[in-house]
C-alpha cells in the first residue's frame, strides 16, 4: 500500500483546520501545501472539496467521487430493478449495508433504486472521498430528490459495525478486490489501481463475508468476476451480468423467491 499525505493547498483556514483534523484522526502526515514525492497519494482539502492526487506528478488532475454522469433512468437505465445487481438485492428487502463501499458506485446505485443504503468503507482516504462526493451529489436537485436521505457513509471496519448495530441489516453487500481477467480501459485501470494501492487486495473478504453472513436478516449478496470462483461454497442462488455475477447466500427459508 502507499502512503498518504493530506494537504491544503491554497485553502480556506476552516478547511485547513478540517485537513489536520482528520490527519489527526487517521494518523496521517499533513502538508499545508502539495510536495512532490513518487512513494505516496496527496488527499488534497481545497475549498472545492476533496481529491487524490498522485504526488509525483502533483500538477496534474486528480480523482474525485463523481455521481454526475450516472443514468438515473428507472427503464432500461442503471436503476432498473430487473438488473443483476438489483434482483440479488431481493425485491423485498429494505437496508443493504455494503460492507466494501470502496468509491461507492454500487452504494449510490442501491440507494437511487430505493434501499436504504449504509456504506461502509475501512479506508479513511477512500471514505473521505466517498463522503465528499456524496455532499456534492446531494447539493444537485436531481440526485437530491433520486438520493433523499437513503444512503449514508461511515468509515470504520465493517465487522465491528456488523456486530454494533442494534437493528440488524435485511442484506449486507460484499464486492472485494480482485485482479481483472482481461484487459481494461485506462480510466477503469486508473479506477481500479486507485483503490487497491491504499487498501489493498482485502485478504480477509473471506472472514468478512462470513461475519456478514451472521449479522444478516435475509441474505448476503457477493459480487465477482464472471471468472472467479465462490468466495464461501456455493450459492444458492446467482445473477449474471456481462463481466460480474452476484452470488447470494440466503438466510432461511422465507427469503427465498417464490
Amino acid at each position: 500500500m502507499l502512503s498518504v499525505v493530506v494537504t491544503s493547498n491554497d485553502a480556506t483556514p476552516i478547511i485547513r483546520d478540517e485537513a489536520r483534523r482528520f490527519a489527526k484522526k487517521y494518523g496521517l502526515p499533513w502538508h499545508h501545501a502539495r510536495m512532490a514525492n513518487t512513494s505516496c497519494y496527496l488527499l488534497e482539502f481545497s475549498d472545492q472539496g476533496v481529491c487524490l492526487l498522485d504526488a509525483e506528478h502533483p500538477a496534474e488532475s486528480g480523482y474525485t467521487v463523481d455521481f454526475s454522469d450516472i443514468d438515473l433512468r428507472t427503464g432500461p437505465g442503471n436503476l432498473s430493478r430487473k438488473q443483476p445487481l438489483a434482483k440479488a438485492i431481493g425485491k423485498d428487502t429494505q437496508t443493504v449495508v455494503d460492507a466494501t463501499a470502496g468509491l461507492g458506485h454500487d452504494a449510490f446505485l442501491l440507494a437511487c433504486m430505493g434501499f436504504e443504503v449504509m456504506a461502509v468503507e475501512r479506508s479513511p482516504v477512500i471514505g473521505r472521498l466517498l463522503q465528499d462526493g456524496l455532499r456534492r451529489a446531494l447539493e444537485s436537485p436531481v440526485h437530491a430528490e433520486r438520493l433523499k436521505d437513503r444512503l449514508q457513509v461511515t468509515i470504520g471496519d465493517a465487522k465491528a459495525f456488523l456486530e454494533s448495530m442494534k437493528t440488524k441489516p435485511d442484506v449486507v453487500y460484499v464486492d472485494p478486490m480482485y485482479p481483472p481477467k482481461r484487459k481494461q480501459s485506462a480510466l477503469a485501470k486508473k479506477h481500479i489501481r486507485l483503490v487497491r494501492d491504499i487498501v489493498g487486495n482485502d485478504e480477509d473478504a473471506e472472514s468478512l463475508a462470513q461475519a456478514a453472513l451472521r449479522i444478516a436478516q435475509r441474505r448476503v449478496v457477493v459480487k465477482r468476476p464472471n471468472h472467479a470462483p465462490p468466495l464461501l461454497d456455493e450459492p444458492d442462488l446467482q445473477f449474471k451480468g456481462k463481466l460480474v455475477r452476484y452470488d447470494v447466500y440466503l438466510k432461511h427459508e422465507s427469503s427465498r423467491p417464490s
